[in-house]
């Protein structure tokens, strides 16, 4: 990559913060070290080390969106303060090239007495433009942010959306090289997000880079070409959307599971049965025996006309006894994103004990109504389920261990989206009134 192609480039970033016990001991770092170094005394320390991030290195290269994801902890509000300016690093070297517009920590940047109006005045003064180029900009704003008369209230009457409507309508409308987000999206409402999800849309195709943190994999895997991976201050994976969030899940998986054996995580490592399983999280208590695609009369097909039965069919063998077994699927599209996902327990099907040493055969059925594209079939068994999605024990999840090729189905009336519901529809013509 030459020096003229990246946005981002980060070098060998680490940080340390200097965690002291009491208040009194920042005052003994700052005075006795240097007594005792004139004393002829050793050197000591009267804080605690915490490393946020050790060693980490990133380039996006311009017109890129580059999604950051990790458990909470990890670094990630870290490494984007670090590349927006507002922390120093300890060591390594962050260098960018454009404009940067930023949304971290909610209502960073704002005076909570100005109203909305003049905190925007005042953040494109920040940017570098001048008064008029704001004005000029103010009705786009304001419309965009839909705060009606609050935006000429102070910010500490808003709501968090109110202040998160605002402060992404400035930071999208000086149109800027660089756009960092920061979770800030998690707080907006469901049409609100629509209409940045919009705008982000339009901001990639002018060619603008972005870098994007979510706990939304969906998300990540639409708006984002590559993602990065934080682990415990380090960057772990760095790839395709794809790859990074099954990886990621999987940590999920091993920090939350309450089972007596370890979450290991294997990705991009076919195991001996199935070659085409991206990536494997596995306490070692289920194993895959079997899968299968059957379409009518039980034929295994790898090619499905939409609109038509499809028997989704594995068999697990469980090496240990599940007290309250769950068996799930997850159907995924061409970059990854979960288009349906259920498992026996979020259907609310008798959970009934079953004998370790067991193989178990799992039928899906259901009409393939999901329009012509590649679609990736994943499987998951689990134990104990208490909220949904959730397990005490993830006994197995393997990601892509077969795909289907769709086709429209001839006589299917054509819809957009990706789901047809099928709908039915009726017209009355209602007598005509003559005026």
């Amino acid at each position: 990559m030459s020096s003229d192609d990246f946005a981002i480039r980060v070098e060998g970033i680490s940080k340390r913060f200097e965690l002291f016990a009491q208040p009194r001991d920042q005052l003994k770092q700052l005075v006795l070290p240097r007594l005792r170094r004139l004393a002829g005394l050793s050197e000591r320390k009267y804080f605690r080390e915490f490393w946020a991030l050790r060693n980490v290195s990133l380039e996006v290269r311009k017109g890129e969106s580059c999604g950051i994801v990790g458990l909470n902890g990890s670094g990630k509000s870290t490494l984007l303060q670090i590349i927006t300016g507002t922390l120093t690093p300890t060591m390594g070297r962050v260098t960018t090239q454009g404009r940067i517009a930023a949304l971290l920590e909610l209502g960073s940047g704002f005076n909570p007495e100005f109203t909305g109006c003049e905190n925007v005045y005042m953040n494109g003064a920040l940017l570098g433009f001048s008064r008029q180029q704001i004005t000029d900009r103010l009705d786009d704003i304001q419309a965009f942010a839909d705060i009606g008369d609050h935006f000429n209230q102070p910010l500490a009457t808003y709501s968090s959306g109110m202040q998160m409507r605002v402060a992404f309508a400035v930071s999208t409308s000086f149109n800027p090289d660089i756009l960092i987000i920061d979770e800030a999206l998690a707080v907006g409402d469901a049409y609100f997000q629509q209409k940045c999800f919009h705008r982000l849309e339009k901001f990639k195709e002018g060619g603008g880079t972005l870098l994007f943190v979510s706990h939304d994999a969906n998300t990540v895997k639409h708006l984002c070409d590559k993602a990065l991976l934080i682990s415990n201050g380090s960057a772990i994976s760095y790839g395709a959307p794809r790859d990074v969030i099954d990886l990621y899940q999987g940590l999920v998986a091993q920090k939350t599971d309450m089972g007596e054996r370890e979450v290991t995580i294997t990705q991009n490592v076919p195991p001996a049965s199935w070659q085409k399983a991206t990536t494997v999280t596995t306490n070692e208590d289920a194993e895959l025996i079997d899968f299968k695609l059957l379409g009518m009369n039980d034929q295994i097909v790898t090619h499905l006309e939409s609109d038509t039965p499809l028997t989704v069919q594995y068999v697990v063998k469980l090496r240990k006894d599940f007290d309250r077994p769950a068996f799930g699927l997850i159907v995924r599209d061409r970059i990854g994103r979960s288009i349906f996902e259920t498992s026996t327990y979020a259907m609310r099907m008798t959970e009934t004990p079953i004998t370790g040493g067991t193989q178990v055969v799992v039928r899906f059925l259901f009409n393939f109504n999901l329009r012509a594209g590649q679609y990736s079939f994943s499987v998951g068994v689990a134990n104990r389920g208490f909220d949904r999605s959730e397990f005490e024990e993830h006994s197995l999840l393997m990601h892509d261990v077969e795909q289907l090729q769709v086709v429209e189905s001839s006589a299917a009336a054509f819809y957009g989206g990706i789901f047809n519901m099928n709908p039915t529809v009726t017209i009355d013509i209602l007598e005509q009134c003559n005026d």
